[in-house]
């Protein structure tokens, strides 16, 4: 997938599951909070994964993974709820350009081994 932007609704599976093995996920952008230009408008998400790499051999590039830390809906996104940015479950999953913000249990969660990161922010 390339080029992809993802918001969340009231949903709590992860907005990207990688499930099979090798490709390259690129230029991928998560967000969760409050809008008021989302068809739901103004309602407070839960998303517990923003993104969950479980094939191997993956390669993820460029990637930002956000908490709405400010929305125009009067601060409505301080109730919203993001777990975690990233989980990897995949062996050997390489991820350059790591970006990920303002979660409320940890950034990334990386189970899979031999996995490496370049520019982790």
């Amino acid at each position: 997938e390339s080029g992809s932007a993802l918001k969340a609704d009231a949903i709590s599976s992860p907005l990207v599951e990688w499930a099979g093995a090798d490709g390259v996920a690129s230029d991928l952008f998560t967000r969760a909070g409050s809008f008021s230009n989302s068809p739901s408008r103004c309602l407070q998400v839960r998303q517990d994964v923003h993104a969950r790499i479980g094939g191997d051999g993956v390669v993820v590039d460029n990637t930002w993974m956000w908490h709405a830390d400010h929305d125009d809906c009067g601060g409505a996104s301080d109730g919203a709820f993001s777990g975690n940015g990233l989980v990897v479950q995949g062996r050997n999953v390489v991820a350059y350009g790591l970006k990920v913000e303002h979660m409320m249990r940890n950034l990334v969660e990386w189970y899979g081994e031999n996995g490496e990161t370049y520019l982790y922010q």
